[in-house]
């Protein structure tokens, strides 16, 4: 199965994602700001990145676009409470899977991560454009 770092300040978020994760099998790790979670991207070859939008220290598309500069072939789903139009833009052009407005289904999560690792399995990076991808 994949490794996988959530990177989201809310800890019970943190939690229950990893949970949920776990349980498909896969390993997980957290951090609860940007840079950490960049510090360890640039420590693990992470195969996805779950990254919240806000964070206390540094923007997620800022960490997204970072990590992409330590780790191409990473894979990314965004989440946010805050996702607007041009939000949801950006994230797409730095090659985000997906991004999933919160509150979501940790089912719809879980369908997203799977469908992220199955297309891009081996790929040099997640392509911007596919199916299923920004739902609400």
């Amino acid at each position: 199965m994949a490794i996988i770092l959530v990177v989201d300040n809310d800890q019970d978020v943190c939690q229950l994602i990893s949970e949920i994760l776990k349980e498909e099998g896969h390993t997980v790790d957290v951090a609860y700001n940007g840079c950490a979670g960049l510090e360890k991207i640039g420590k693990t070859p992470y195969d996805l990145v779950i990254l919240d939008y806000k964070l206390p220290d540094i923007g997620g598309l800022n960490v997204l676009e970072e990590a992409r500069g330590i780790r191409t072939a990473l894979r990314a789903v965004m989440i946010s409470a805050y996702g607007n139009a041009a939000i949801k833009s950006r994230a797409k052009e730095l090659n985000a899977y997906a991004f999933l407005d919160k509150p979501f289904e940790m089912t719809t999560l879980a369908s997203v991560v799977k469908e992220a690792l199955a297309l891009f399995n081996g790929a040099d990076k997640a392509p911007c454009e596919g199916p299923g991808q920004y739902r609400a």
